[in-house]
């Protein structure tokens, strides 16, 4: 059994029929505009910015919270102690038991914004444009084939790995192995990631003999047909205009 992401159907829009190309350029430009900003004015309008675009793009409410909720429980976790380190040049806030620095909240505030706004562009672009179509727009744009083959190969057999997995741990426990905190649970751990890669390196030849065999050559090839149209290039130059306008505001607003 072959897992994918699980990308939404969305009722269709603009951003569905946009040109891959376009749309990919504009998303990463505008991803990396966004990387720099570092004040809390051009963050906020950031998000206010990505998120008329996830409207504007119809994608399923639930689905894009429920992605956006699972990559900030990630990232909270790792900088929630930004307002509770207080230093010297820091502005603070008293509240009796507790002590906390505006200077880290506002820095958590903005990083927040920052990941939100980059993720939902993201999400956007994995939810409305299908991930052939969105690897052979990377080639379009000049990025290394290698590196689009790497990507597409990988997403491709991920997911054979994780059934391998889910295999071998089925098998264990069917052993009744019960993992614990002592060396035979360490050393049975071993053992399975051991087999895993050995399979894994098998699978991927007789994947690599089965390319050869059929004519592969290293290039990518798709049968979609990129047209670039008006409307293409007016989404393009609003995106990255939006995105370089935040850029210098944030530059005087510092």
């Amino acid at each position: 059994m072959t897992f994918g992401f699980d990308l939404p159907k969305c009722a269709p829009s603009f951003w569905q029929r946009m040109d891959p190309r376009w749309k990919l350029a504009g998303v990463l430009l505008s991803a990396l505009a966004l990387a720099f900003v570092q004040t809390w004015g051009p963050a906020l309008a950031a998000v206010i910015g990505t998120l008329l675009i996830v409207m504007l793009s119809r994608l399923p409410s639930r689905w894009y919270l429920r992605r956006l909720a699972t990559a900030l429980t990630m990232y909270v976790l790792f900088l929630v102690w930004l307002p509770f380190v207080v230093e010297n040049s820091h502005e603070t806030l008293d509240l009796g038991f507790v002590t906390l620095s505006l200077t880290g909240l506002l820095r958590l505030f903005v990083l927040s914004a920052k990941l939100v706004s980059m993720i939902s562009l993201m999400l956007v672009m994995l939810a409305t444009t299908p991930l052939h179509d969105t690897f052979k727009a990377a080639r379009s744009l000049c990025v290394p084939r290698l590196l689009v083959l790497l990507l597409l190969l990988t997403y491709r057999y991920v997911f054979l790995l994780m059934d391998e997995f889910a295999r071998l741990r089925t098998a264990l426990r069917v052993r009744g192995f019960r993992n614990r905190a002592d060396l035979h649970s360490y050393r049975t751990i071993g053992q399975v990631a051991g087999t895993l890669l050995v399979r894994s390196h098998e699978r991927a030849e007789r994947v690599g003999q089965a390319m050869r065999c059929r004519g592969f050559d290293g290039a990518f090839r798709s049968l979609a047909d990129f047209r670039t149209a008006w409307p293409d290039v007016l989404a393009f130059s609003a995106l990255v205009a939006y995105a370089v306008g935040l850029l210098v505001w944030d530059w005087f607003a510092r």
